[in-house]
Protein backbone atom coordinates (compact mmCIF):
# COMPACT_ATOMS: atom_id res chain seq x y z
CA UNK A 1 0.00 0.00 0.00
CA UNK A 2 2.85 2.40 0.88
CA UNK A 3 6.47 2.21 -0.26
CA UNK A 4 8.98 4.88 0.67
CA UNK A 5 12.58 4.55 -0.49
CA UNK A 6 15.47 6.85 0.41
CA UNK A 7 13.27 9.87 1.09
CA UNK A 8 15.14 13.00 2.12
CA UNK A 9 13.73 16.51 2.23
CA UNK A 10 14.95 19.95 3.25
CA UNK A 11 12.75 23.04 3.45
CA UNK A 12 13.94 26.15 1.65
CA UNK A 13 16.42 28.26 3.66
CA UNK A 14 16.82 25.51 6.24
CA UNK A 15 20.28 24.11 6.93
CA UNK A 16 19.03 20.78 8.28
CA UNK A 17 17.11 18.04 6.50
CA UNK A 18 13.64 17.42 7.90
CA UNK A 19 13.75 13.86 6.51
CA UNK A 20 16.92 11.80 6.07
CA UNK A 21 16.97 8.69 3.87
CA UNK A 22 13.62 7.39 5.14
CA UNK A 23 12.60 3.98 3.80
CA UNK A 24 9.33 2.37 4.79
CA UNK A 25 6.97 -0.32 3.50
CA UNK A 26 3.39 -0.57 4.79
CA UNK A 27 1.09 -3.44 3.84
CA UNK A 28 -2.63 -3.00 3.07
CA UNK A 29 -4.68 -2.99 6.27
CA UNK A 30 -1.66 -2.48 8.54
CA UNK A 31 -1.83 -0.31 11.67
CA UNK A 32 1.30 1.80 12.09
CA UNK A 33 2.21 4.20 14.89
CA UNK A 34 4.91 6.79 14.22
CA UNK A 35 6.42 8.47 17.26
CA UNK A 36 9.54 10.38 18.27
CA UNK A 37 10.71 13.72 19.72
CA UNK A 38 9.09 17.00 18.77
CA UNK A 39 10.54 18.26 15.48
CA UNK A 40 11.93 14.85 14.43
CA UNK A 41 10.12 14.83 11.05
CA UNK A 42 6.94 12.88 11.85
CA UNK A 43 4.55 15.48 10.46
CA UNK A 44 6.77 16.11 7.44
CA UNK A 45 6.61 12.40 6.62
CA UNK A 46 2.82 12.52 6.93
CA UNK A 47 2.69 15.44 4.48
CA UNK A 48 4.90 13.51 2.07
CA UNK A 49 2.67 10.42 2.17
CA UNK A 50 -0.41 12.54 1.49
CA UNK A 51 1.26 14.38 -1.41
CA UNK A 52 0.99 17.76 0.33
CA UNK A 53 4.71 18.22 0.91
CA UNK A 54 5.39 18.56 -2.81
CA UNK A 55 2.47 20.91 -3.56
CA UNK A 56 2.17 23.19 -0.54
CA UNK A 57 5.75 23.64 0.63
CA UNK A 58 8.95 24.95 -0.90
CA UNK A 59 12.05 22.80 -0.59
CA UNK A 60 14.24 20.16 -2.15
CA UNK A 61 14.27 16.41 -1.80
CA UNK A 62 14.94 13.07 -3.37
CA UNK A 63 13.73 9.51 -3.05
CA UNK A 64 10.38 7.95 -3.92
CA UNK A 65 6.94 7.80 -2.28
CA UNK A 66 4.41 5.36 -3.76
CA UNK A 67 0.94 5.25 -2.15
CA UNK A 68 -1.92 3.09 -3.46
CA UNK A 69 0.01 2.64 -6.70
CA UNK A 70 0.50 6.40 -7.25
CA UNK A 71 3.67 8.46 -7.13
CA UNK A 72 2.83 10.97 -4.38
CA UNK A 73 5.48 13.36 -5.71
CA UNK A 74 4.15 13.69 -9.26
CA UNK A 75 0.52 12.52 -9.28
CA UNK A 76 -2.18 15.23 -9.07
CA UNK A 77 -3.01 15.97 -5.47
CA UNK A 78 -6.73 15.36 -6.05
CA UNK A 79 -5.92 11.81 -7.20
CA UNK A 80 -3.72 11.13 -4.16
CA UNK A 81 -6.39 12.61 -1.88
CA UNK A 82 -8.93 10.10 -3.20
CA UNK A 83 -6.83 7.33 -1.68
CA UNK A 84 -5.12 9.06 1.25
CA UNK A 85 -6.93 10.97 3.97
CA UNK A 86 -4.64 13.17 6.09
CA UNK A 87 -5.85 14.74 9.33
CA UNK A 88 -3.24 17.37 10.11
CA UNK A 89 -2.06 18.34 13.58
CA UNK A 90 -3.79 21.72 13.51
CA UNK A 91 -7.45 21.01 12.68
CA UNK A 92 -8.18 24.60 11.68
CA UNK A 93 -5.57 24.41 8.91
CA UNK A 94 -7.83 22.14 6.87
CA UNK A 95 -11.17 23.89 7.40
CA UNK A 96 -12.78 25.27 4.23
CA UNK A 97 -16.30 26.22 5.38
CA UNK A 98 -18.07 27.92 8.29
CA UNK A 99 -20.28 25.21 9.80
CA UNK A 100 -19.81 21.66 11.03
CA UNK A 101 -22.27 20.13 8.60
CA UNK A 102 -20.79 21.94 5.61
CA UNK A 103 -17.24 21.00 6.60
CA UNK A 104 -17.92 17.28 6.82
CA UNK A 105 -19.89 17.40 3.57
CA UNK A 106 -17.36 19.57 1.70
CA UNK A 107 -15.13 16.83 0.31
CA UNK A 108 -18.10 14.64 -0.57
CA UNK A 109 -19.74 17.46 -2.50
CA UNK A 110 -16.51 18.03 -4.42
CA UNK A 111 -16.69 14.37 -5.43
CA UNK A 112 -20.24 14.97 -6.72
CA UNK A 113 -21.71 12.16 -4.62
CA UNK A 114 -25.51 11.82 -4.53
CA UNK A 115 -27.17 14.03 -1.90
CA UNK A 116 -28.62 11.07 -0.02
CA UNK A 117 -25.22 9.42 0.28
CA UNK A 118 -23.64 12.69 1.45
CA UNK A 119 -26.24 13.05 4.22
CA UNK A 120 -25.73 9.43 5.26
CA UNK A 121 -21.95 9.78 5.43
CA UNK A 122 -22.08 13.07 7.34
CA UNK A 123 -24.37 11.55 9.96
CA UNK A 124 -22.20 8.42 10.18
CA UNK A 125 -18.88 10.27 10.47
CA UNK A 126 -20.07 12.69 13.16
CA UNK A 127 -21.52 9.80 15.14
CA UNK A 128 -18.21 7.89 14.87
CA UNK A 129 -16.29 10.72 16.57
CA UNK A 130 -19.02 11.51 19.09
CA UNK A 131 -19.90 14.88 17.57
CA UNK A 132 -23.46 14.42 16.30
CA UNK A 133 -24.66 17.18 18.64
CA UNK A 134 -22.38 19.68 16.87
CA UNK A 135 -23.90 19.26 13.40
CA UNK A 136 -25.55 22.71 13.29
CA UNK A 137 -22.78 24.63 15.08
CA UNK A 138 -20.47 27.20 13.53
CA UNK A 139 -16.82 26.12 13.44
CA UNK A 140 -15.76 29.36 15.12
CA UNK A 141 -17.87 28.51 18.20
CA UNK A 142 -16.23 25.15 18.84
CA UNK A 143 -13.60 24.29 21.43
CA UNK A 144 -10.23 22.95 20.28
CA UNK A 145 -11.26 19.37 20.99
CA UNK A 146 -14.55 19.79 19.17
CA UNK A 147 -12.72 21.18 16.12
CA UNK A 148 -10.45 18.16 16.16
CA UNK A 149 -13.43 15.81 16.13
CA UNK A 150 -14.91 17.62 13.13
CA UNK A 151 -11.61 17.50 11.22
CA UNK A 152 -11.40 13.73 11.75
CA UNK A 153 -15.04 13.24 10.78
CA UNK A 154 -14.49 15.16 7.53
CA UNK A 155 -11.73 12.75 6.52
CA UNK A 156 -13.52 9.60 7.71
CA UNK A 157 -16.58 10.56 5.67
CA UNK A 158 -14.49 10.24 2.48
CA UNK A 159 -13.61 6.63 3.44
CA UNK A 160 -10.04 6.65 2.10
CA UNK A 161 -7.90 3.55 1.57
CA UNK A 162 -5.16 5.06 3.77
CA UNK A 163 -5.93 7.16 6.84
CA UNK A 164 -3.09 9.28 8.30
CA UNK A 165 -3.78 10.94 11.65
CA UNK A 166 -1.24 13.47 12.91
CA UNK A 167 -1.67 13.59 16.70
CA UNK A 168 -5.43 13.14 16.33
CA UNK A 169 -6.11 13.28 20.06
CA UNK A 170 -3.92 16.24 21.03
CA UNK A 171 -6.95 18.38 21.94
CA UNK A 172 -9.31 15.58 22.98
CA UNK A 173 -10.31 14.81 26.55
CA UNK A 174 -9.35 11.35 27.92
CA UNK A 175 -12.73 9.64 27.30
CA UNK A 176 -12.83 10.94 23.72
CA UNK A 177 -9.23 9.83 23.15
CA UNK A 178 -9.94 6.26 24.24
CA UNK A 179 -13.19 6.16 22.26
CA UNK A 180 -11.58 7.45 19.06
CA UNK A 181 -8.91 4.78 18.97
CA UNK A 182 -11.51 2.09 19.59
CA UNK A 183 -13.54 3.44 16.68
CA UNK A 184 -10.49 3.47 14.41
CA UNK A 185 -9.82 -0.15 15.34
CA UNK A 186 -13.41 -1.08 14.44
CA UNK A 187 -13.18 0.73 11.10
CA UNK A 188 -9.97 -1.14 10.30
CA UNK A 189 -11.55 -4.45 11.18
CA UNK A 190 -14.56 -3.81 8.93
CA UNK A 191 -12.98 -2.06 5.95
CA UNK A 192 -9.35 -3.19 5.93
CA UNK A 193 -8.28 0.46 5.91
CA UNK A 194 -4.56 1.13 6.30
CA UNK A 195 -4.04 3.45 9.30
CA UNK A 196 -0.97 5.48 10.25
CA UNK A 197 -1.13 7.39 13.52
CA UNK A 198 1.51 10.00 14.39
CA UNK A 199 1.21 10.15 18.14
CA UNK A 200 2.93 10.69 21.48
CA UNK A 201 0.13 8.94 23.43
CA UNK A 202 1.32 5.49 22.41
CA UNK A 203 -0.06 3.84 25.54
CA UNK A 204 -3.64 4.17 24.31
CA UNK A 205 -2.69 2.18 21.20
CA UNK A 206 -1.04 -0.83 22.84
CA UNK A 207 -4.22 -2.97 22.95
CA UNK A 208 -4.40 -2.79 19.15
CA UNK A 209 -0.91 -4.29 18.70
CA UNK A 210 0.39 -1.68 16.28
CA UNK A 211 3.67 -1.74 14.43
CA UNK A 212 5.89 1.00 15.85
CA UNK A 213 8.15 3.36 13.90
CA UNK A 214 10.38 5.69 15.93
CA UNK A 215 12.00 8.74 14.34
CA UNK A 216 14.75 11.08 15.46
CA UNK A 217 16.35 13.97 13.58
CA UNK A 218 14.53 13.07 10.39
CA UNK A 219 15.55 9.42 10.30
CA UNK A 220 13.86 6.16 11.25
CA UNK A 221 15.64 4.72 14.28
CA UNK A 222 13.33 1.79 15.01
CA UNK A 223 10.76 -0.15 13.00
CA UNK A 224 9.15 -3.19 14.57
CA UNK A 225 6.81 -4.45 17.27
CA UNK A 226 6.06 -2.32 20.30
CA UNK A 227 8.62 -2.67 23.06
CA UNK A 228 8.49 -1.66 26.73
CA UNK A 229 11.51 0.60 26.20
CA UNK A 230 9.30 3.06 24.33
CA UNK A 231 6.83 3.54 27.19
CA UNK A 232 7.01 7.06 28.64
CA UNK A 233 8.70 7.27 32.04
CA UNK A 234 7.00 8.23 35.27
CA UNK A 235 6.54 11.77 36.53
CA UNK A 236 7.45 10.70 40.04
CA UNK A 237 11.05 11.92 40.04
CA UNK A 238 10.16 15.35 38.66
CA UNK A 239 7.17 16.36 40.74
CA UNK A 240 6.81 19.85 42.16
CA UNK A 241 6.97 19.94 45.95
CA UNK A 242 4.09 21.84 47.55
CA UNK A 243 4.98 25.32 48.79
CA UNK A 244 3.13 27.56 51.24
CA UNK A 245 0.42 29.62 49.54
CA UNK A 246 0.31 33.12 51.03
CA UNK A 247 -0.60 36.71 50.27
CA UNK A 248 -3.51 38.46 48.65
CA UNK A 249 -5.08 36.57 45.76
CA UNK A 250 -3.75 37.27 42.29
CA UNK A 251 -7.14 36.24 40.91
CA UNK A 252 -10.58 36.57 42.47
CA UNK A 253 -13.64 35.28 40.56
CA UNK A 254 -17.13 35.83 41.99
CA UNK A 255 -20.31 34.40 40.45
CA UNK A 256 -18.88 34.48 36.92
CA UNK A 257 -21.29 33.83 34.05
CA UNK A 258 -19.77 34.28 30.59
CA UNK A 259 -19.96 33.08 27.01
CA UNK A 260 -19.71 33.94 23.32
CA UNK A 261 -22.14 35.49 20.83
CA UNK A 262 -24.95 35.51 23.35
CA UNK A 263 -24.47 31.82 24.25
CA UNK A 264 -23.68 31.33 27.94
CA UNK A 265 -20.82 28.90 28.54
CA UNK A 266 -19.81 29.50 32.17
CA UNK A 267 -22.29 29.37 35.04
CA UNK A 268 -21.75 30.92 38.50
CA UNK A 269 -18.03 30.23 38.94
CA UNK A 270 -16.31 31.49 42.09
CA UNK A 271 -12.71 30.92 43.19
CA UNK A 272 -9.47 32.57 44.25
CA UNK A 273 -5.89 31.89 43.14
CA UNK A 274 -3.00 32.96 45.36
CA UNK A 275 0.74 33.45 44.81
CA UNK A 276 2.59 30.13 44.71
CA UNK A 277 -0.31 28.07 43.38
CA UNK A 278 -0.09 25.63 40.47
CA UNK A 279 -3.69 24.96 39.43
CA UNK A 280 -4.66 22.25 36.94
CA UNK A 281 -7.92 22.81 35.06
CA UNK A 282 -9.63 19.72 33.66
CA UNK A 283 -12.94 18.71 32.09
CA UNK A 284 -14.53 17.37 28.94
CA UNK A 285 -14.18 19.08 25.56
CA UNK A 286 -16.62 21.99 25.48
CA UNK A 287 -16.92 22.25 29.27
CA UNK A 288 -15.74 25.88 29.32
CA UNK A 289 -12.03 25.60 30.17
CA UNK A 290 -10.80 27.89 27.40
CA UNK A 291 -13.63 30.39 27.96
CA UNK A 292 -12.61 30.52 31.62
CA UNK A 293 -8.99 31.40 30.75
CA UNK A 294 -10.12 34.07 28.28
CA UNK A 295 -12.37 35.54 30.97
CA UNK A 296 -9.43 35.87 33.35
CA UNK A 297 -7.52 38.03 30.85
CA UNK A 298 -10.62 40.05 30.01
CA UNK A 299 -10.89 38.81 26.43
CA UNK A 300 -14.34 37.50 27.36
CA UNK A 301 -16.31 39.89 29.58
CA UNK A 302 -18.66 38.65 32.32
CA UNK A 303 -22.38 38.46 31.57
CA UNK A 304 -22.81 38.39 35.33
CA UNK A 305 -20.41 38.33 38.24
CA UNK A 306 -16.94 39.78 38.62
CA UNK A 307 -13.34 38.90 37.76
CA UNK A 308 -10.46 40.71 39.49
CA UNK A 309 -6.81 40.30 38.50
CA UNK A 310 -4.43 41.85 41.07
CA UNK A 311 -7.34 44.02 42.16
CA UNK A 312 -8.25 45.15 38.63
CA UNK A 313 -11.83 44.57 37.48
CA UNK A 314 -11.65 43.01 34.00
CA UNK A 315 -14.82 44.88 32.95
CA UNK A 316 -13.14 48.23 33.48
CA UNK A 317 -9.45 47.50 32.82
CA UNK A 318 -8.10 47.35 29.26
CA UNK A 319 -6.70 43.99 28.21
CA UNK A 320 -3.43 45.76 27.36
CA UNK A 321 -3.11 46.71 31.04
CA UNK A 322 -4.00 43.25 32.30
CA UNK A 323 -1.47 41.71 29.90
CA UNK A 324 1.33 43.28 31.94
CA UNK A 325 0.39 40.97 34.81
CA UNK A 326 -1.16 38.02 32.96
CA UNK A 327 0.54 35.83 30.35
CA UNK A 328 -1.74 33.72 28.13
CA UNK A 329 -0.72 30.84 25.85
CA UNK A 330 -3.57 29.99 23.48
CA UNK A 331 -4.58 26.44 22.59
CA UNK A 332 -3.60 26.93 18.94
CA UNK A 333 0.02 28.11 18.67
CA UNK A 334 -0.62 29.83 15.34
CA UNK A 335 -3.05 32.23 17.04
CA UNK A 336 -0.22 34.08 18.76
CA UNK A 337 2.60 34.16 16.24
CA UNK A 338 3.18 37.72 15.06
CA UNK A 339 6.82 38.10 14.03
CA UNK A 340 8.96 36.99 11.09
CA UNK A 341 11.67 35.14 13.03
CA UNK A 342 11.90 32.94 16.10
CA UNK A 343 13.99 35.56 17.91
CA UNK A 344 11.61 38.40 17.09
CA UNK A 345 8.68 36.29 18.24
CA UNK A 346 10.40 35.40 21.52
CA UNK A 347 11.02 39.11 22.17
CA UNK A 348 7.67 40.35 20.84
CA UNK A 349 5.70 40.61 24.10
CA UNK A 350 8.57 42.14 26.08
CA UNK A 351 9.19 44.67 23.33
CA UNK A 352 5.48 45.47 23.05
CA UNK A 353 5.26 46.08 26.80
CA UNK A 354 8.38 48.25 26.78
CA UNK A 355 10.50 46.04 29.04
CA UNK A 356 12.98 44.71 26.47
CA UNK A 357 16.53 45.51 27.63
CA UNK A 358 19.88 43.75 27.80
CA UNK A 359 18.90 41.68 30.83
CA UNK A 360 15.66 40.52 29.22
CA UNK A 361 17.46 39.73 25.96
CA UNK A 362 19.87 37.49 27.90
CA UNK A 363 16.93 35.68 29.46
CA UNK A 364 15.34 35.18 26.04
CA UNK A 365 18.58 33.75 24.68
CA UNK A 366 18.79 31.34 27.60
CA UNK A 367 15.16 30.23 27.21
CA UNK A 368 15.60 29.61 23.48
CA UNK A 369 18.70 27.52 24.18
CA UNK A 370 16.97 25.48 26.89
CA UNK A 371 13.95 24.92 24.66
CA UNK A 372 16.04 23.63 21.76
CA UNK A 373 15.25 26.62 19.53
CA UNK A 374 18.51 28.59 19.62
CA UNK A 375 19.68 27.27 16.25
CA UNK A 376 16.31 28.23 14.73
CA UNK A 377 16.36 31.87 15.88
CA UNK A 378 16.59 33.32 12.36
CA UNK A 379 13.90 31.09 10.85
CA UNK A 380 10.23 32.01 10.47
CA UNK A 381 8.14 30.55 13.34
CA UNK A 382 5.85 28.81 10.85
CA UNK A 383 8.80 26.59 9.91
CA UNK A 384 8.71 25.05 13.38
CA UNK A 385 6.86 21.89 14.28
CA UNK A 386 3.66 22.15 16.30
CA UNK A 387 5.47 21.22 19.50
CA UNK A 388 8.27 23.70 18.84
CA UNK A 389 5.71 26.45 18.29
CA UNK A 390 4.19 25.63 21.68
CA UNK A 391 7.57 26.06 23.34
CA UNK A 392 8.12 29.34 21.50
CA UNK A 393 4.71 30.57 22.70
CA UNK A 394 5.76 30.08 26.31
CA UNK A 395 9.24 31.51 25.74
CA UNK A 396 7.61 34.66 24.31
CA UNK A 397 5.38 35.10 27.38
CA UNK A 398 7.92 34.56 30.18
CA UNK A 399 10.46 37.38 29.64
CA UNK A 400 7.95 40.11 30.59
CA UNK A 401 7.53 38.28 33.94
CA UNK A 402 3.72 38.22 34.32
CA UNK A 403 2.52 37.27 37.80
CA UNK A 404 -0.24 34.97 36.52
CA UNK A 405 0.27 32.42 33.73
CA UNK A 406 -2.72 31.02 31.82
CA UNK A 407 -1.88 28.03 29.61
CA UNK A 408 -4.33 26.23 27.36
CA UNK A 409 -3.12 22.68 26.61
CA UNK A 410 0.53 23.73 26.81
CA UNK A 411 1.87 20.18 26.51
CA UNK A 412 0.36 19.31 23.12
CA UNK A 413 2.98 17.98 20.73
CA UNK A 414 5.71 17.63 23.36
CA UNK A 415 8.00 14.65 23.75
CA UNK A 416 8.97 13.65 27.32
CA UNK A 417 12.10 15.81 27.55
CA UNK A 418 10.38 18.94 26.31
CA UNK A 419 7.27 18.35 28.44
CA UNK A 420 9.59 18.15 31.46
CA UNK A 421 11.28 21.38 30.40
CA UNK A 422 7.98 23.25 30.13
CA UNK A 423 6.66 21.91 33.43
CA UNK A 424 9.92 22.83 35.14
CA UNK A 425 9.53 26.43 33.93
CA UNK A 426 5.97 26.56 35.23
CA UNK A 427 6.87 25.05 38.60
CA UNK A 428 9.72 27.53 38.90
CA UNK A 429 7.32 30.38 38.19
CA UNK A 430 4.95 29.33 40.97
CA UNK A 431 7.81 28.82 43.45
CA UNK A 432 8.95 32.38 42.79
CA UNK A 433 5.58 33.76 43.88
CA UNK A 434 3.65 33.68 40.64
CA UNK A 435 0.67 31.46 39.91
CA UNK A 436 -0.14 29.00 37.11
CA UNK A 437 -3.48 27.92 35.67
CA UNK A 438 -2.84 25.05 33.28
CA UNK A 439 -5.65 23.53 31.21
CA UNK A 440 -4.59 19.95 30.63
CA UNK A 441 -6.04 16.54 29.88
CA UNK A 442 -3.11 14.87 31.67
CA UNK A 443 -4.00 13.48 35.13
CA UNK A 444 -0.32 12.80 35.83
CA UNK A 445 0.48 16.50 35.52
CA UNK A 446 -2.14 17.36 38.13
CA UNK A 447 -0.94 14.48 40.31
CA UNK A 448 2.72 15.50 40.39
CA UNK A 449 2.76 19.26 39.80
CA UNK A 450 -0.49 20.90 40.89
CA UNK A 451 -1.48 21.77 44.44
CA UNK A 452 -5.07 22.13 43.27
CA UNK A 453 -7.39 20.71 40.61
CA UNK A 454 -10.41 22.46 39.11
CA UNK A 455 -12.90 20.26 37.23
CA UNK A 456 -15.55 21.77 34.94
CA UNK A 457 -18.73 20.11 33.74
CA UNK A 458 -21.14 21.91 31.43
CA UNK A 459 -19.58 25.26 32.27
CA UNK A 460 -19.87 24.77 36.03
CA UNK A 461 -17.05 24.37 38.52
CA UNK A 462 -18.03 21.06 40.11
CA UNK A 463 -14.77 20.32 41.94
CA UNK A 464 -12.03 22.51 43.45
CA UNK A 465 -9.72 20.53 45.69
CA UNK A 466 -6.22 19.13 46.13
CA UNK A 467 -5.53 16.58 43.38
CA UNK A 468 -5.77 13.51 45.64
CA UNK A 469 -9.19 14.62 46.90
CA UNK A 470 -10.38 15.53 43.39
CA UNK A 471 -9.25 12.17 41.96
CA UNK A 472 -11.12 10.33 44.70
CA UNK A 473 -14.23 12.34 43.82
CA UNK A 474 -13.80 11.57 40.10
CA UNK A 475 -13.40 7.86 40.86
CA UNK A 476 -16.65 7.82 42.85
CA UNK A 477 -18.41 9.45 39.91
CA UNK A 478 -17.08 6.85 37.48
CA UNK A 479 -14.86 9.33 35.59
CA UNK A 480 -11.95 6.87 35.52
CA UNK A 481 -10.49 8.19 32.27
CA UNK A 482 -9.42 11.26 34.23
CA UNK A 483 -7.51 9.31 36.88
CA UNK A 484 -3.72 8.81 36.90
CA UNK A 485 -2.56 5.30 36.14
CA UNK A 486 -2.38 2.88 39.06
CA UNK A 487 1.42 2.76 39.04
CA UNK A 488 1.64 6.55 38.91
CA UNK A 489 -0.65 6.91 41.92
CA UNK A 490 1.32 4.31 43.83
CA UNK A 491 4.63 5.97 42.98
CA UNK A 492 6.12 2.57 42.18
CA UNK A 493 8.41 3.42 39.31
CA UNK A 494 7.85 3.80 35.56
CA UNK A 495 4.25 3.57 34.47
CA UNK A 496 2.40 3.20 31.23
CA UNK A 497 1.21 6.76 30.87
CA UNK A 498 -1.34 7.82 28.28
CA UNK A 499 0.80 10.92 27.54
CA UNK A 500 4.35 11.79 26.57
CA UNK A 501 5.31 12.53 30.15
CA UNK A 502 7.88 13.05 31.61
CA UNK A 503 11.55 12.69 32.39
CA UNK A 504 13.69 15.41 33.95
CA UNK A 505 16.18 16.62 31.40
CA UNK A 506 18.01 19.61 29.89
CA UNK A 507 19.54 20.28 33.29
CA UNK A 508 16.24 21.54 34.67
CA UNK A 509 14.62 20.69 37.96
CA UNK A 510 11.03 20.87 38.97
Amino acid sequence: MITVEGLSYRFRDSEDYALRAVSLAVRPGEFLVITGPSGCGKSTLGLALGGHLWRQHDGEGHGSVIVAGMDARSSPLYDVAEAVGLVQQNPEAAFCTLTVCDEVAFGLENRCLPRGEIVERVIWALDVVGASHLVNRGLATLSGGEKQKVAIAAILAARPQVLILDEPTSNLDPPATADLFKVIARIRARSGMTVLVIEHKVDYLLPFEPRLVVMDKGAVTYDGPFDEVFLPPSLESCGSAPIPVTGEPLLRVQGLCAGHDGRQVLHDISLEVHPGEFVAVMGDNGSGKTTFLLSVLGLVKPMQGRVEVLGHDTRQTPVSRLAREVGLVFQNPDHQIFADSVWQEAAFAANNLGVLDGRVEERITGLLARSGLENRRHEHPYRLSYGQKRRLNLVSVLPSQPRLLLLDEMLIGQDPANAAFLLALLAEHSRQGGAVLLVSHAPEVARWYANRLLFLEGGRLVQDAPPAVAFDWLARRGRRAYLPTARSMAGSGPSRLPLPLVECSRGTTA
